[in-house]
């Protein structure tokens, strides 16, 4: 049941992130075509991709891609290991990554706490509130977490979840 939820969640992550690079798309797209047809670009196009846009499509995934397993990895002398070490390294693997994701959760949340605080904005060619865009962070980097000790809990207690993870 907890996985389905946490499938579930990481996936709407990762639809809402597709959301926003098709708007990401569009709002380029759209200021290219007024400053070249107009002479009169959106005001602000650079600072919304750059707080909104791209924070939001790089860092909601994250859940996603470890739900999937499908980081990016190298497998030549993990291959050649036993099953008994295959399953303690990917052990420790989920462990160092669950205690990295909680750890920038931590720190991201507290950053994201004083920038709301402080009511923090850009103060490029237009301001504009940034604050929000600080908890997204914290969000992805604590879903990562959960699905790392998710993981791992489940290499521990399950060999139907051993099997997927170690091959």
């Amino acid at each position: 049941m907890i996985d389905r939820g946490i499938d579930w969640l990481s996936a709407r992550l990762l639809d809402l992130a597709g959301i926003l690079l098709i708007l990401m798309m569009l709002h380029i797209s759209l200021d290219v075509l007024l400053k070249a047809v107009f002479d009169n670009p959106i005001q602000g196009t650079l600072e919304v991709t750059a707080y909104y846009y791209m924070v939001g499509a790089v860092l909601l995934p994250i859940a996603a891609v470890e739900m999937a397993q499908a980081s990016i990895s190298a497998d030549v002398f993990y291959n050649l290991m036993s099953r008994r070490m295959k399953l303690v390294l990917m052990g420790l693997i989920l462990l160092l990554c669950a205690l990295v994701y909680g750890g920038l959760c931590r720190i991201t949340w507290l950053d994201a706490l004083r920038a709301f605080d402080r009511g923090e904005f850009s103060m490029g060619g237009v301001s504009m509130l940034i604050w929000p865009s600080r908890f997204v962070l914290p969000v992805s980097f604590g879903l990562g977490c959960v699905v790392c000790v998710w993981h791992l809990g489940g290499l521990m207690l399950s060999s139907r979840v051993r099997s997927k993870l170690i091959g």
